[in-house]
């Protein structure tokens, strides 16, 4: 790149750039990373396609250029990912936020303002289980949009996981939120009983890494990913945990891998102490999540 560039030019020669290198949405790969670089807005750059882009920003932007050549995500080169009405940092420590578990969230706090509107929320508060948080997404979603909430633990076995998360607490100023580097559900005291149990889990099969783009089995954490050689091993460990960990009429709430909602359903049949509750969809019409509730 040289000098003498506009905004227009920049994202019309950096397009055709990712075109010729199989990065996915070239056009909007360009955009997303020279916004980065000039504090604003995609609109802005529509409003100002005749800006000229000093020296210092191309040498900027052609560092995120290199980057994402190389098939690393965006939110990795930012630094940052949209979850709801929240900002995040991310790394390559967690799996990078998707807008279909923004639902996942939905039907937790759909289900729990039922519970509110007729009468049965818990006196004390809220108290929510995020397992294998990550970047803290759901935690910190729930903590911001949850009336009543007394608490939302995230737990991750990973260290780097759980400090990327605290990270977006503190940036969110999300209070009501928890941490603790564990596996899964054993990291509750035996005796204590949460209201809900809510889970992205890893749901990928082992076999499926050849089907992934490179920008996510290549960059982003593969413990978050591959869940064994079937695919529902974490969402059959969350089942056969969650009932002990629930109140009665607690709610677990799991998102799934597409084709794995049937599965899910007959794991909780064949589990004392669950009762399926309902299956939802994602925007593109795939089975997308699993609810039940303790007995």
């Amino acid at each position: 790149m040289m000098v003498g560039w506009t905004v227009l030019t920049l994202v019309r020669a950096t397009t055709e750039y990712f075109q010729k290198r199989g990065i996915p949405a070239p056009r909007l790969s360009a955009e997303y990373l020279l916004t980065d670089v000039l504090g604003c807005r995609r609109l802005d750059l529509y409003l100002d396609f005749d800006r000229p882009v000093s020296a210092g920003e191309i040498d900027a932007y052609r560092e995120r250029v290199r980057r994402r050549s190389a098939h690393e995500p965006i939110e990795y080169i930012t630094g940052k990912a949209g979850f709801r009405d929240l900002e995040l940092a991310v790394d390559p420590r967690v799996l990078i936020p998707r807008p279909e578990t923004e639902q996942l969230v939905d039907e937790v706090l759909e289900w729990a303002r039922a519970e509110s509107r007729h009468g049965r929320a818990p006196s004390g508060g809220w108290r929510l289980v995020d397992v294998g948080t990550g970047s803290g997404a759901i935690a910190c979603a729930l903590a911001q949009e949850l009336d009543g909430l007394d608490w939302v633990l995230g737990i991750d076995s990973s260290p780097g996981a759980i400090a990327v998360a605290r990270g977006n607490a503190d940036r969110s100023h999300s209070r009501r939120t928890r941490w603790v580097v564990a596996d899964g559900l054993a990291a509750l005291t035996p005796r204590l009983r949460v209201d809900a149990v809510v889970a992205n889990p890893p749901y990928l099969a082992d076999r499926e890494r050849a089907l992934l783009e490179p920008q996510v089995v290549d960059w982003e954490p593969e413990a978050a990913l591959f869940a064994g050689p079937r695919g529902d091993e974490a969402l059959a460990a969350l089942v056969a945990a969650a009932a002990d960990r629930l109140r009665p009429a607690g709610l677990l709430a799991l998102e799934v891998g597409a084709g794995q909602a049937s599965g899910v359903e007959a794991m909780i049949a064949a589990t004392g102490g669950l009762e399926h509750l309902s299956t939802y969809r994602d925007h593109n019409g795939i089975e997308r999540g699993v609810l039940a509730l303790a007995d």
